[in-house]
């Protein structure tokens, strides 16, 4: 695996101009306007989406996952019904719950039927390509999920981690966090809260260059998770 390219500094919290541009600083998040950014909650509707049970729903303009007060057998997605590439997305995340609580922002996921391990016996589906992993935070903890990149159910050996240092300083547990990535290519590119945790390329010739993008309610806990202000917009190849 290649090593992360971490960025050594905070930059500015505020809310950054509505400019998208190559051109721009790599260390500034992307923003989103114009006329090919699209709303994955239009209208305060599921209808992006394909819904996987009633587990989902819409309040208060945010897509909810819960698992209810006992824990799910198996983990699931909501998956959008459009596909993408190269692109970038943003939205708002809150995950609360018990102490292993996980959800993660799947994206160029393809979805196939994976033979179980020595948690869940046996097959369930599940999605290749990467995810954007939002796990329970442990601020005192050497090493955590949250902010890391992977791609669990084909490539469990990739796992990039985040500067934990820089991590402890922006994520904000038990509240909203913005989440933003950046798919270019086999570069892949993480902000919370503004500030850039990841900038990893990727040049393992399995890696998935266009699927659908996932949020997750992972089984082995009672949690609910709440995404709002989703937003996508796909970039030139």
């Amino acid at each position: 695996m290649k090593p992360i390219r971490l960025i050594a500094f905070l930059i500015c919290l505020a809310t950054p101009s509505l400019v998208l541009s190559q051109e721009a600083n790599e260390a500034t998040e992307p923003t989103f306007s114009g006329p090919d950014v699209i709303d994955l909650l239009a209208g305060g509707t599921l209808d992006a989406w394909k819904v996987p049970s009633d587990r989902w729903h819409v309040k208060e303009g945010s897509i909810v996952g819960y698992t209810g007060e006992k824990m799910i057998d198996v983990p699931e997605w909501l998956y959008t019904k459009q596909r993408f590439g190269d692109f970038v997305f943003t939205c708002e995340m809150k995950l609360t719950g018990d102490n292993r609580r996980n959800t993660g922002i799947y994206y160029r996921a393809n979805i196939f039927t994976y033979p179980g391990n020595r948690n869940i016996g046996r097959p369930f589906e599940a999605p290749s390509g990467y995810e954007f992993d939002a796990a329970f935070h442990n601020p005192t903890a050497a090493r955590n999920f949250t902010g890391s990149l992977g791609d669990w159910y084909v490539r469990p050996a990739l796992r990039i981690f985040p500067d934990q240092a820089i991590l402890n300083q922006v994520y904000k547990p038990e509240t909203w966090n913005r989440l933003t990535l950046r798919a270019r290519g086999n570069r892949l590119e993480y902000w919370i809260n503004g500030v850039k945790i990841m900038d990893y390329v990727d040049h393992d010739p399995k890696g998935s260059r266009e699927g659908v993008i996932g949020f997750q309610i992972h089984n082995g806990s009672v949690m609910q998770v709440e995404y709002r202000n989703m937003h996508v917009r796909p970039l030139d190849p």
